[in-house]
């Protein structure tokens, strides 16, 4: 901080107004405290708002209420002011408050003679104005410190180190921290209000309005490098969720050059990995339906997903997904069941802190098997989806359903994480979209629950609730719309195993032709 003393305010009072000042108490061989502003108090209790460091002049009337246990009670009020000075009306202090005084280390000043106060503050203003010079290369100087940090510096430097290499904190007691209304300040990080801030203690003096310039400054270079990590960030989870989706979908022989970039991100592909599949399902409902705050608040619950699964075993990618996230786990070996207790563990600390961050969000989860290489990570999606799909009919929310099928069902799956199949698949069942879509849905299920029940209509019509004229027309609606013959075992094979995987996949989206 800078300032002057009250031994140098009073050796210019003099040399302008000669035997003007009388010190009561205070500095006669030492330089006193030192002076930040001045105030002028006309009344008593206009001292309660005087700023630390003031010269404080009372006026007429306040320097005749002065007296006794008045003058006191006004000392003990003022103990982090750097003087009091008491017009000549003022009566004689006592003893008391002279002790206060010199006890306090406060100077106590009292004018010997009537004169205009606003020529005594006049002199002590300009007194401080002529430290502006100073003050301001000090300011200038600060500036191009936080430009050279800027320009060379690491980008992980934090507040306070660029507090003080920049000289900030040592010329105008800027400190970063919990935000205090009692202090002047801004956000340290101007998109993040709630975060630490940049604060000093004001006064009235002219270093404040220099010290407002520096601190913007700071805050426009630390608001700077948080966005500039941010966006880094992102464009790298971006990078890799985007690459994890290609690999996912991309065909087999069309997975080289995907599977070298992902070698260049540390995607480890011929490791083992395991899909966790997050589904964020009242997003719309906990934004109010706008869909721009249900956007961000997918992003920040990716986010957090991610941060979080990084404390566990194994290392982790995001790939974000519409309405929800894709994490995976990528690892040397094939889990033992200790691991398992341990990865269940881990995506359960995954949906507390998602939940803990978004109260009221309820989010699906399905967890794939760990499975090697690029088919492997295709087949742990497809289980993840499965297993995404048995939460969303079981209500499981917020809590991990894994994908521990054994047999047929983890052949079946496996069978459609093949890129071709699905794309069959879709082809089979694409003309069911030709209804309509409320027809697409109800046929769809008619024929699955028809093919589940070995083409008997009467077992369709009971689980259905249906009439068995109803059925009976859609059945022959369906394999005309399809063309197929269900009579030939090879068709009726098809198409058995068609109904399977698209119901399979209902959780994913990936089957065109599958119900809404």
């Amino acid at each position: 901080m800078v300032g002057v003393t009250v031994a140098e305010v009073l050796a210019e009072l003099e040399h302008r107004h000669p035997g003007l000042t009388e010190v009561s108490a205070g500095p006669s061989s030492r330089p006193g405290r030192e002076v930040r502003a001045t105030w002028l108090a006309e009344d008593l209790r206009d001292l309660d708002d005087c700023p630390p460091g003031a010269l404080v002049v009372l006026g007429r009337v306040a320097s005749r209420e002065a007296r006794g246990y008045r003058l006191d009670v006004a000392l003990r009020r003022l103990d982090d002011v750097a003087g009091l000075v008491l017009q000549s009306e003022a009566p004689t202090p006592s003893l008391s408050a002279l002790a206060l005084a010199r006890r306090e280390d406060l100077s106590m000043i009292r004018l010997t003679r009537p004169v205009d106060v606003t020529q005594l503050l006049t002199t002590v203003v300009r007194m401080l104005d002529a430290q502006l010079p100073t003050l301001l290369d000090r300011a200038v100087d600060i500036c191009r410190a936080v430009d050279a940090l800027e320009a060379a510096g690491p980008a992980d430097v934090t507040g306070p180190e660029l507090l003080h290499r920049s000289g900030a904190a040592r010329t105008f007691g800027l400190a970063v921290g919990e935000r205090d209304p009692a202090l002047a300040g801004v956000p340290a990080v101007l998109t993040d209000p709630r975060g630490p801030w940049l604060q000093r203690r004001p006064t009235l003096a002219p270093e404040d309005a220099l010290a407002h310039l520096v601190t913007w400054r700071l805050c426009g270079a630390l608001t700077r490098r948080t966005i500039e990590a941010e966006q880094a960030e992102q464009l790298s989870l971006l990078s890799a969720g985007e690459l994890l989706h290609r690999l996912l979908d991309a065909a087999a022989e069309d997975s080289g050059p995907w599977l070298r970039r992902a070698a260049d991100l540390g995607i480890r592909v011929e490791a083992w990995n395991q899909v966790v599949d997050l589904e964020f399902t009242n997003l719309l409902d906990i934004a109010g339906d706008d869909t721009v705050i249900a956007y961000h608040q997918a992003q920040t619950l990716s986010r957090v997903a991610r941060q979080t699964a990084a404390h566990h075993d194994g290392t982790w990618t995001m790939a974000p997904r519409t309405g929800g996230v894709l994490l995976v786990r990528t690892h040397n070996h094939a889990d033992g069941p200790a691991a398992l207790r341990r990865l269940r563990a881990a995506v359960q600390a995954v949906l507390d802190r998602a939940a803990e961050s978004s109260p009221g969000i309820e989010i699906l989860c399905g967890v794939g098997g760990s499975h090697e290489g690029l088919q492997g990570l295709r087949a742990s999606r497809a289980e993840a989806d499965s297993a995404l799909q048995s939460a969303r009919l079981r209500g499981a929310a917020n809590e991990p359903v894994m994908f521990d099928a054994p047999g047929l069902s983890r052949l079946l799956v496996e069978w459609y994480s093949s890129t071709s199949v699905r794309q069959s698949i879709d082809d089979l069942l694409a003309p069911l979209a030709t209804l309509g879509r409320a027809k697409q849905h109800d046929y769809f299920t008619t024929l699955r629950v028809y093919l589940e029940n070995n083409r008997s209509i009467s077992r369709t019509c009971e689980q259905l609730y249906l009439h068995r004229n109803t059925v009976a027309y859609r059945i022959r609606r369906i394999v005309d719309v399809l063309g197929v013959d269900l009579d030939d075992p090879n068709q009726f094979l098809a198409v058995n195993l068609a109904c399977h995987a698209a119901f399979m996949a209902q959780g994913s989206g990936r089957a065109r032709a599958r119900p809404d």
